[in-house]
C-alpha cells in the first residue's frame, strides 16, 4: 500500500530539524508499506503524488492546524482515506469534524488504522500511552531525508533524540500536561545510546540535541545514560529545571560530553514564579547556575517576558537576573503567548489584554498584562505632556 505522510505547513517559522514524532511513525509504517513523507513547514509537497497515495496521513502541532485541514479538504476531495494525528488533534479532535482522529500517541495504532482506515466510519481513537517506548523503532533519519535538513549544533553534523515523554510538572503556560495527564515516560539509556552509536556510524555525527523537557527528572536515568554516552566522545545539548541538579550529576553529564545545559528560569520574580506555577524560587536559580559553573557545565538560560502577573517592575527583576547570572551561551527571551491545553490558554482575559486574537490557524497569541498596558499607557500621556 502506497502512504502519504504529512508534516503539515505552519504559520510558524520552520525548525530545521527533521520531525521526529512524525518519521518514528512513517518508520513504523515502513515496515509494511511504501511511504512518502512530506514535510510542508520546509519544503513543497507534490501534491499529484500525495493524490496517488493509497492513504493519506496528516501530522502538525496548533500552529499547523490550518495546513492539517486544508489537506484533509483535498484528501475527501481526491476520496482518499486520511487520518489526523500530532498535537493539536490530541489536544482538540473537536477541529477535525468527519475525519478519522487519533487523539493520542499514534505508535500503537498507526499499522492498524491505515491497514483498515474505514473513512466513512468518522470517529476520534484516543490511545493509551504506550506502556514501553522501547518497543518501537527509532526513526529511520537516513531513510526519510535528514540529509536534507543538514541538522548541526556545536558545529557538528547533529541529529534530536527523543529521551522521554511527558512531564509531571503543572507549569501554567505549557500544554505538556495536557497531552500526558503528568505521566512522565523515558526510554532506556541502552535504547538510546544504540540509537546514537547507529547514527553515527551511518550518519557521521558529532553531536546529539536531547528533545525533552528535563533530562535529569530521574537523577539514577541520566547517571546511567551519561555511561552510555560517556565513551562515543560526542557533544550534547539537555534542557532541565534549577531544582533537579547536583553536583555529583553535573560532573557525570560534563565528563559525559554535556556542553550546554538549559534552565527554563521564565521570570527573576518569586511572585510571578508562584503565578506560573513554575514551583521554583530565585534563589535556586542562582544556586544552580553557579553550581553548574563550578562543575564546569555551560549553561543557556530561558525566560518569558509579559506574562500573566508581569509589572514593569518584575521585568526588571528578570532582566537584571539574566545579566547577574551571564550564562556562557547566553539568555534568551520570549515574549508569552499560551498554548491550546495550557492553563493560560483558558484565563488570557482575567490576566491582561488580547491585543490580536488567536488567528484560526493557532499562531502567536498578542498579550499584554494589565500592569504592563496601564504602564505604556501612563508614559505615553506623560510623553505628550512634555
Amino acid at each position: 500500500m502506497k502512504v502519504a505522510f504529512i508534516n503539515a505547513g505552519g504559520n510558524l517559522a520552520a525548525e530545521s530539524w527533521l520531525p521526529l514524532g512524525a518519521v518514528q511513525l512513517c518508520t513504523i509504517l515502513a515496515r509494511e508499506h511504501a511511504v512518502e513523507f512530506w514535510d510542508e513547514e520546509r519544503w513543497p509537497v507534490d501534491a499529484a503524488a500525495v493524490r496517488r497515495a493509497d492513504v493519506i496521513c496528516l501530522s502538525g502541532m496548533s500552529h499547523q492546524r490550518g495546513g492539517l485541514a486544508r489537506w484533509l479538504e483535498l484528501a475527501r476531495a481526491w476520496e482518499r482515506p486520511a487520518l489526523v494525528g500530532g498535537a493539536h488533534a490530541w489536544l482538540r479532535p473537536e477541529d477535525f469534524p468527519g475525519a478519522v482522529v487519533v487523539a493520542g500517541p499514534g505508535e500503537e495504532v498507526i499499522a492498524e488504522l491505515v491497514n483498515d482506515p474505514r473513512p466513512e466510519l468518522a470517529r476520534v481513537v484516543r490511545p493509551a500511552c504506550p506502556a514501553d517506548l522501547d518497543r518501537f523503532p527509532a526513526p529511520d533519519r537516513a531513510r526519510f531525508g535528514w540529509a536534507r535538513y543538514a541538522e548541526a549544533w556545536h558545529g557538528r553534523p547533529a541529529i534530536r533524540v527523543l529521551g522521554g515523554r511527558g512531564c509531571p510538572y503543572g507549569c501554567r503556560f505549557c500544554c505538556n500536561r495536557a497531552l500526558s495527564g503528568g505521566r512522565f515516560q523515558l526510554r532506556s539509556p541502552a535504547a538510546i545510546g544504540e540509537e546514537v552509536r547507529r547514527a553515527r556510524a551511518e550518519l557521521g555525527i558529532g553531536a546529539v540535541v536531547f528533545a525533552m523537557s528535563v533530562f535529569t527528572l530521574d537523577r539514577r536515568w541520566a547517571l546511567e545514560l551519561c555511561e552510555e554516552l560517556r565513551p562515543l566522545g560526542l557533544a550534547w545539548k539537555a534542557t532541565t529545571r534549577v531544582d533537579r541538579i547536583d553536583r555529583e550529576l553535573l560532573a557525570a553529564m560534563r565528563d559525559a560530553g554535556c556542553a550546554a545545559l538549559g534552565f527554563g528560569v521564565e521570570s527573576g520574580d518569586d511572585g510571578v514564579l508562584r503565578i506560573l506555577n513554575k514551583g521554583i524560587r530565585v534563589a535556586q536559580v542562582r544556586a544552580a547556575f553557579a553550581l553548574a559553573r563550578e562543575a564546569g557545565v555551560p549553561t543557556f538560560a530561558l525566560f518569558m517576558t509579559h506574562v500573566p502577573g508581569e509589572t514593569p517592575a518584575t521585568l526588571a527583576r528578570t532582566r537584571a537576573l539574566a545579566a547577574e547570572l551571564a550564562p556562557p551561551l547566553g539568555a534568551t527571551f520570549q515574549r508569552f503567548s499560551p498554548l491550546p491545553g495550557s492553563v493560560f490558554w483558558d484565563e488570557m482575559e482575567r490576566w491582561g489584554e488580547v491585543t490580536a486574537p488567536q488567528a484560526d490557524a493557532f499562531g502567536p497569541v498578542g498579550f499584554v498584562p494589565w500592569a504592563m498596558r496601564d504602564a505604556a499607557a501612563d508614559a505615553a500621556v506623560a510623553a505628550r505632556e512634555e
